[in-house]
């Protein structure tokens, strides 16, 4: 019966989390959250289109140079380089629903996606464009 107990005892005190260790989880989890607030913008325009009303979204992750956001229907990622103030996505991957009302939505900005080359941050202002100028898609930085 001794045994059973010092047993007991020792898996019941391995398996617990300290204070400090659920604190620095807890720290990590919002220092992360609001690091995303920061890089995410609503996208207000897409080829010059107004599309506040679709709750696009775009986030940047600078320290694994990742984008994702939401697309209209699906959610996507892709990774970055920036190179010379040029910006070059790769080829986006993006959940599987079907919304046959988005579908027009989805391409074209999946379209000015792979043809963004500049990314330009103004205050709480992206402004994403083509190799000839022309802003692709707007956003403001969510607060």
């Amino acid at each position: 019966m001794k045994y059973f107990i010092i047993i007991l005892l020792t898996v019941t005190f391995s398996n617990t989390k300290t204070c400090n260790n659920k604190n620095a989880s807890t720290a990590k989890n919002i220092e992360t959250s609001i690091q995303e607030a920061k890089n995410m913008y609503y996208i207000n325009t897409l080829n010059g289109k107004d599309v506040v009303k679709e709750k696009l979204y775009i986030t940047f992750d600078e320290e694994r140079n990742l984008i994702s956001g939401y697309s209209g229907c699906n959610t996507f990622s892709s990774k970055y380089t920036i190179v010379n103030d040029q910006i070059s996505l790769g080829f986006p991957i993006a959940s599987k629903i079907y919304c046959e009302e988005k579908m027009v939505l989805e391409q074209g900005f999946f379209k000015a996606l792979l043809e963004i080359k500049t990314k330009t941050i103004t205050g709480k202002v992206l402004s994403l464009k083509d190799t000839n100028g022309n802003e692709l898609l707007s956003g403001i930085r969510k607060d």
